[in-house]
């Protein structure tokens, strides 16, 4: 069995989805895809979602956008779209739509996770319905009837005890099967619809290759396959060719946007080979992420995190920051589903930076600042150096305002205002 995952880029219109098609149809059988929603689906949804939770109308004109995008992408595929695609997927929008006419609970995360995952059943279900007219048969699997997940929404865990003989009673390996399944999503002992974080889709495609077995997995990006800087921000580059295991455990926990953060781990404990190639020149190599003991080519990895807000605290009564503080500061970290890209600590002082647009970031400013002396620093980067030099540190200090600097024998962090 082969994994393969498509993000939302790779499927963002029809003529996309005929690349991957393409993509697809020179793979050897058995192959399991999982596919992402179609461009900017999910933040539609996230938009859709926060309306209705709020009780405005705005939620059935994010629906109406939508349901006519991908009308829109399914006329653009078909030249006549046969009558049962057209009708499984006026089921989906059917059921969103009784959904949003409903009142919502005071449960945001239930609510949230009941909604998200139409993006990729959306897709999955145009995707796998055009493979079928065009001579590719394959079989659409719900993903939520093989992953088994417990009830912590927005960021549920897997089961992988219960969710292995489900998985690999639906997959089936033959010689002529092929799947498409959604990522992102799967159920819990309820029934209810579960999601796996935001980029949850490589998890899911990771927990499935570990499940069945997997010979390889290949996740299919817009870029050549890993490189050593994002090239939205650094003007050269280069493509890392191998990439240990540990090494990508880093990169992802840092912030490197090609790889979901809990993605490798599944992949690691079975010594499933993971590829990162590009769907737009599929015949390039991509990097390959496997066992080993340093990066090649070594070079210095940069990893940018846009708007920042550091947020700074002291005790009100001047004392010192204590062990009791730190439970108490992050139990409310956690309260709020807050993920912290840097903290640091004095014996007065305790701060840390997160993703200002991070849901929730105002209320846990608000609860803390119950306690503590509050300082706020927004429109900040967050550039961290795996395997720097001399003389990349240099050239980071004179080319930004850094505010704050951390160090090990192979990472650098720095907070600096933003340029």
């Amino acid at each position: 069995m082969i994994i393969y995952k498509f993000g939302g880029v790779s499927v963002k219109d029809a003529a996309a989805i005929q690349n991957i098609c393409q993509i697809i149809a020179k793979v050897k059988r058995p192959l399991t895809v999982v596919i992402s929603a179609i461009g900017s689906t999910t933040n539609l949804l996230e938009e859709l979602i926060d309306a209705y939770f709020s009780g405005s109308d705005e939620a059935w004109k994010h629906f109406d956008i939508l349901k006519k995008n991908h009308i829109s992408v399914l006329n653009d595929l078909f030249e006549e779209v046969p009558e049962h695609i057209a009708s499984e997927l006026n089921a989906l929008f059917v059921e969103l739509e009784t959904k949003i006419s409903k009142p919502s609970s005071d449960q945001f995360n239930f609510e949230y996770d009941q909604m998200i995952g139409f993006g990729e059943l959306l897709s999955t279900t145009i995707i796998s319905a055009y493979l079928n007219e065009t001579g590719q048969k394959n079989q659409w699997v719900d993903i939520r009837t093989c992953l088994d997940s417990d009830d912590n929404y927005v960021d549920a865990n897997i089961n992988r005890e219960s969710s292995k003989e489900k998985a690999n009673a639906k997959f089936v390996n033959n010689e002529e099967a092929l799947y498409i399944t959604q990522g992102f999503i799967a159920s819990d002992d309820k029934g209810y619809t579960t999601s796996l974080g935001r980029e949850g889709s490589d998890y899911t495609a990771a927990i499935l290759a570990h499940l069945l077995g997997a010979d390889k997995m290949i996740i299919w990006k817009d870029v050549l396959g890993i490189l050593n800087a994002d090239p939205d921000y650094f003007d050269t580059t280069t493509k890392l060719d191998l990439i240990p295991y540990h090494e990508a455990i880093e990169l992802s926990y840092y912030g490197a946007r090609v790889i979901h953060p809990k993605t490798i781990k599944p992949l690691q404990a079975k010594q499933i080979p993971l590829w990162v190639k590009s769907f737009i020149d599929p015949s390039q190599k991509g990097t390959l992420i496997t066992k080993g003991e340093q990066p090649q080519p070594m070079l210095p990895n940069y990893i940018v995190k846009k708007k920042q807000v550091m947020v700074n605290l002291k005790p009100l009564n001047f004392s010192f920051i204590g062990e009791k503080d730190l439970v108490f500061i992050f139990s409310l970290v956690t309260k709020f589903r807050i993920k912290l890209n840097f903290t640091q600590n004095t014996a007065v002082s305790f701060a840390f930076c997160a993703n200002s647009s991070a849901r929730n970031i105002k209320e846990l400013i608000d609860e803390l600042s119950k306690k503590y002396e509050v300082d706020l620093s927004d429109d900040l980067e967050l550039i961290t150096v795996r395997h720097y030099t001399p003389a990349t540190i240099e050239e980071i200090q004179n080319k930004h305002h850094v505010l704050v600097e951390q160090k090990n024998t192979n990472t650098a962090i720095y907070l600096t205002v933003a340029n």
